[in-house]
């Protein structure tokens, strides 16, 4: 299962790695709410299983060993695997990770290296033998610097103070308090108590802004690859970290890679894989240990 801040993928294989059906379910972020990330894994699991042709009833009726990996937004909070795990106890092996450790995992096939994920929010990645260095990824919004959710939030700034007069307006400015009028909402209060995914949802204004030559979207932008590139040095200086490949994951990777400084940009490779592959790759790897 890859388990993230707006929703959950779950793979359902055999034992012996033949996919039988794909499934989804709402918010997985264990930090958030462990019992909303378990109603979504098992929602994801009962889509998985009705795609397959299994029964409801199977999923705790003892038929079938359940063998789960999952690589949770979260994870990293102590006491939650353990307290998910507890909630959905019908899986009899339940490996639960982050999903940066899943995301690195299925990038690179299972071999070291490190990724940057970069969706709603952002994290560092890297694993090089029995050791694993982790930057960022400390929410929103006290951190996850270069993700939506910043992005989003550094646009709703430049539009108030586009609105009361401390900057002159811009097509970036003028875009998002149309965006969020259209959706009948004050935009200068729009943002009190606005989520995370409420804020990245403004990312994809910024970056259509940018394209069309805003200068303010495009500073917006450039100071989120700034961001981005002090994760991956950061990751990279760590001793013995230096040589690993960086790839780069999530929603929204391929759109801020070119806002990163050249010196990270040459250095980036194609994942393999996502976070559900290194995920089955757990998963897998727990059922032929069984």
């Amino acid at each position: 299962m890859d388990a993230g801040a707006t929703k959950t993928v779950l793979r359902l294989a055999t034992s012996s790695g033949e996919v039988l059906g794909e499934g989804r379910g709402g918010p997985g972020n264990v930090a958030t709410s462990v019992e909303q990330a378990a109603k979504s894994m098992e929602t994801a699991l009962l889509d998985a299983m009705r795609a397959a042709g299994l029964a409801d009833n199977v999923l705790r009726d003892g038929t079938v060993k359940w063998i789960a990996a999952a690589g949770a937004a979260g994870a990293e909070v102590a006491g939650r695997p353990e307290r998910l795990k507890e909630i959905l106890s019908y899986l009899t092996i339940f490996d639960v990770r982050t999903d940066a450790y899943t995301s690195c995992l299925g990038a690179h096939g299972g071999r070291d290296g490190a990724i940057v994920a970069i969706g709603t929010g952002s994290v560092g990645y890297a694993l090089c033998g029995d050791r694993n260095h982790r930057v960022g990824g400390w929410g929103f919004p006290q951190g996850d610097e270069g993700g939506g959710a910043q992005i989003g939030l550094a646009a709703v700034r430049h539009m108030l103070a586009a609105s009361d007069g401390r900057l002159r307006k811009t097509d970036l400015s003028v875009s998002v308090r149309h965006y969020l009028e259209e959706r009948g909402v004050d935009p200068m209060t729009w943002s009190v108590g606005a989520s995370a995914t409420d804020f990245a949802t403004l990312a994809p204004l910024v970056l259509r802004n940018a394209k069309n030559g805003c200068d303010a979207a495009v500073k917006l932008l450039e100071n989120a690859g700034q961001d981005i590139a002090a994760l991956v040095d950061a990751l990279l200086k760590e001793d013995g970290f230096s040589e690993l490949r960086v790839a780069f994951s999530g929603s929204l990777a391929s759109e801020i890679l070119p806002w990163c400084p050249r010196s990270v940009r040459d250095n980036v490779v194609l994942s393999q894989g996502t976070s559900l592959d290194g995920a089955m790759m757990l998963a897998l790897e727990k059922a032929c240990a069984t």
